[in-house]
């Protein structure tokens, strides 16, 4: 998982509030319950110190009729006097419920790994005449939760069914039809593109008639073509069998979770063979302290142990204060672990992944490296 969203907060001096809202059932009340939820977090914060800046800048975002959203999928936020420096949804389901922190650290460990178990799919279910597209979290534990639909209709009039017979008249009717059915299919490939750029999916999957497929499929550029699936299942025609559809993506969702991980893995076991990977807390803590990481590993359900102390920048971390109190231009502060490491390796370009929780690692972490470090 990059972390390169959030590296400008990591670079940033603190203190922060870091917000989550977790996802609840819509409802007509929807709005109001999340303005209450805001006002109990709001005290916390205030009763930990947060300032007034912060603390109305948050409030211009969740105190209005616009936090009715935070339905199906749970809200983070980041915030310090400059306003709100992050904001994006949090795709876990989970029991941990609404959590306010007032920190010298942008508290992500929770987003971060709110990601490892779940994939992005947007569902294309297609035909000749246009398509509908469903923004999905697919999670084979959980299922798949919708969080938007849009129906592309194309624009060609023409009927997109191949004509019966022989003959000139009939071969120019058939031009016509695939000529219709390959400008429905533009329409679609646009839609797609547009959702594309604001969720993000990790996999597209395209399902639906066999011809209407073809045609999408054929118009997709490369780089979204590299990341689609088709799957044997759906239709746009009434009746059809949501069931079905549902098993036949989170089945192409689960194996591009499983390839994910595989990836990673292997990548780990390789790097470990050639010196360039470690575990356990003190190996990765030097490995972070030299700007060494490339990507750090944690595993579900498996928190980092222990605390570290953190200076005015995010090299300057250490297990004694005493360590920084001659390079930090302010008290050093102690923080849980693993929230040090990842502001320290988000803010010097390295990445986080979440390993699957039967995974065995020294103190539940490691780092594959950008060079040896001796460890």
């Amino acid at each position: 998982m990059d972390l390169s969203r959030t590296r400008d907060i990591f670079e940033r001096p603190g203190p922060f509030a870091t917000v989550y809202l977790e996802a609840v059932q819509a409802g007509e009340n929807s709005a109001k319950q999340v303005e209450l939820r805001w006002q109990h977090l709001q005290k916390q914060l205030k009763d930990a110190g947060a300032d007034d800046k912060t603390l109305a800048a948050l409030d211009d975002e969740l105190a209005d009729e616009r936090s009715g959203s935070i339905t199906g999928v749970g809200r983070v936020l980041v915030a310090s006097s400059e306003g709100i420096l992050f904001d994006d949804e949090v795709e876990a389901v989970d029991a941990a419920g609404d959590v306010a922190i007032w920190s010298p650290l942008p508290e992500l460990g929770r987003y971060y790994r709110s990601q490892s178990g779940s994939v992005r799919v947007l569902l294309a279910v297609v035909d000749q005449t246009g398509g509908d597209l469903y923004q999905v979290i697919a999670d084979n534990s959980e299922g798949a939760r919708e969080l938007d639909e849009e129906t592309i209709k194309g624009q060609a009039l023409e009927t997109v069914h191949k004509a019966r017979g022989g003959g000139v008249g009939n071969r120019t009717r058939q031009n016509r039809h695939e000529m219709a059915s390959y400008e429905n299919a533009d329409e679609v490939v646009k839609g797609i593109r547009s959702a594309v750029k604001q969720f993000r999916p990790e996999v597209i999957v395209l399902a639906g008639e066999v011809q209407g497929r073809s045609s999408v499929r054929n118009e997709l550029p490369g780089d979204l073509a590299e990341i689609t699936r088709e799957i044997e299942a759906g239709s746009r025609a009434a009746g059809a069998s949501e069931d079905a559809l549902e098993d036949a993506m989170l089945t192409a969702a689960g194996v591009i979770a499983t390839e994910r991980e595989t990836g990673v893995r292997e990548r780990f076991a390789e790097a470990k063979g050639h010196g360039n990977a470690v575990e356990g807390f003190e190996p990765v803590l030097e490995a972070a302290r030299q700007g060494a990481v490339d990507t750090l590993l944690v595993i579900d359900g498996k928190d980092v142990p222990g605390e570290l102390y953190v200076g005015s920048s995010p090299e300057q971390i250490s297990t004694d204060p005493k360590n920084l109190e001659q390079l930090s231009d302010t008290e050093p502060v102690k923080r849980p672990a693993e929230q040090v490491l990842l502001r320290t390796v988000g803010a010097l370009g390295g990445n986080v992944d979440v390993l699957g929780g039967g995974t065995d690692l020294v103190d539940h972490i490691g780092a594959i490296l950008r060079f040896p470090t001796g460890s």
